[in-house]
């Protein structure tokens, strides 16, 4: 399951970056990109409006980023609902409940 909920609608927005892949997420203030990141379970990033997929470009290019990428390495595309999907149906995150063996 995708960790965003609307994530499975169609529609929205993804920022590639032209050698890293699609953008996926942060955590511990570092960006996930698919497929460098080696992490395929997170699926991709959905942003609803071409707007925030801009805002969120500008951030990942400025200084208050802490790893500041090139403006001209990134791109904003439609979401790539069939490449989500693909990724959080062959890498699905473990249940909190399920016990790994």
């Amino acid at each position: 399951m995708s960790l965003e909920l609307s994530s499975h609608l169609p529609g929205g927005f993804q920022i590639r970056h032209r050698l890293l892949g699609i953008y996926q997420g942060n955590a511990i203030e570092l960006a996930f990109w698919h497929p460098s990141s080696g992490m395929p379970e997170h699926g991709l990033c959905r942003f609803t409006t071409k707007e925030k997929a801009e805002s969120y470009r500008a951030y990942l290019c400025s200084l208050s980023c802490p790893e500041p990428l090139d403006e001209q390495d990134l791109a904003i595309e439609p979401y790539d609902l069939a490449t989500h999907e693909e990724l959080i149906n062959e890498h699905p995150l473990h249940s909190a409940w399920e016990t790994p063996l």
